[in-house]
């Protein structure tokens, strides 16, 4: 039986506080204290952490003490914005930043899955055209 790894919400996700990135860091806190969190990072080793935790001006230890202790999400939300000073205004202007930095940042792995799945789709016998060649082609370079 295949074990189930961990994968947190998506960066812009907003379920938790209305705040970008919260509800993905939520979930980390929540796996790095049950001692699953796997190859993903928290808290100050986490560049997205630190700047989400730092908008709201709470400590990684403090969140994920939170976290853990209030296993709600509307409730976790609730304590949240109770617990950092940011209007609204400010909020929906990170949440802006979040997209931004996400966009910007897209992991290259993308090409290389999509590349793997190209060439195992080949090997595995289909039909290809030539369009499929050149593309097959463009994502190996793009990804070397």
């Amino acid at each position: 039986m295949k074990q189930k790894t961990f994968r947190p919400r998506d960066l812009l996700n907003k379920e938790v506080a209305g705040i970008c990135g919260v509800a993905r860091t939520t979930d980390k806190a929540r796996a790095a204290h049950a001692g699953e969190i796997g190859n993903y990072k928290y808290g100050a080793d986490s560049e997205q952490d630190t700047a989400i935790l730092a908008f709201l001006g709470i400590s990684a230890e403090a969140f994920q003490d939170a976290a853990v202790r209030i296993d709600n999400d509307v409730k976790l939300g609730a304590w949240i914005l109770d617990s950092c000073s940011r209007s609204s205004e400010e909020i929906s202007e990170f949440n802006g930043k979040m997209k931004s930095w996400q966009q910007n940042n897209m992991p290259r792995y993308d090409f290389s899955k999509r590349r793997r799945q190209l060439a195992e789709r080949h090997r595995e016998g289909e039909k290809t055209s030539v369009a499929f060649e050149v593309l097959f082609s463009l994502l190996w370079f793009l990804d070397c």
